[in-house]
């Protein structure tokens, strides 16, 4: 059953003005917290929820007038998590996604989502060239320099946005990537400060 998310449009002005593509958001429901990150790089837009400590998660698409409807096998699980019956009036995917829209702040973080959490809905949608396997962001390789090609653009827009990838294409800069936890480096922009 298709919902109409239209408190979102709040958020999604605001990170237009603000230019940003990736906006993440909490919202208690029971005794869980749910992990909600914005996409608004995409066509159609992506609302992505994830609960917190779980493996729970679920990608919203949100088509023209924010129509959304969840899936029903990630309903189903949602339904196991919370422990709660399906339909009949007692919990339904409709009531669930308007209770995340209702909460969704209406301004956007300037802060930059963490990749680690876009990884768990789009690792497997990187390809083998960009070597889906190493996730933690390490920093960025300046082309212009080394007068290289840049690469991974790809990767760069499903952990990063759009926009961080455009630039990047613009600017001959590559992401770096690593395996290792120890290497992992904090989320900067490409561009200068």
């Amino acid at each position: 059953m298709a919902i109409y998310l239209s408190n979102l449009r709040y958020l999604v002005s605001d990170m237009r003005e603000k230019e940003i593509d990736l906006n993440e958001f909490e919202v208690q429901y029971q005794r869980y917290k749910f992990r909600c990150i914005l996409d608004i790089g995409t066509s159609p837009y992506e609302l992505l929820i994830g609960a917190i400590d779980t493996n729970w998660a679920s990608v919203i698409y949100l088509k023209k007038g924010y129509e959304a409807e969840m899936a029903d096998k990630d309903f189903y699980k949602l339904c196991d998590l919370l422990e709660l019956k399906p339909g009949g009036g007692v919990f339904t995917s409709y009531m669930f996604l308007k209770y995340i829209s209702n909460h969704a702040p209406h301004k956007c973080k300037r802060r930059i989502v963490d990749p680690m959490y876009l990884v768990r809905y789009r690792q497997h949608k990187i390809k083998d060239s960009d070597e889906p396997w190493k996730i933690y962001f390490k920093g960025w390789n300046n082309h212009v320099l080394d007068k290289k090609t840049a690469r991974n653009f790809d990767k760069t827009e499903k952990l990063l946005g759009k926009r961080v990838a455009d630039y990047c294409r613009e600017h001959n800069i590559s992401s770096i990537w690593s395996d290792k936890t120890s290497e992992k480096k904090k989320v900067t922009y490409p561009w200068p400060k």
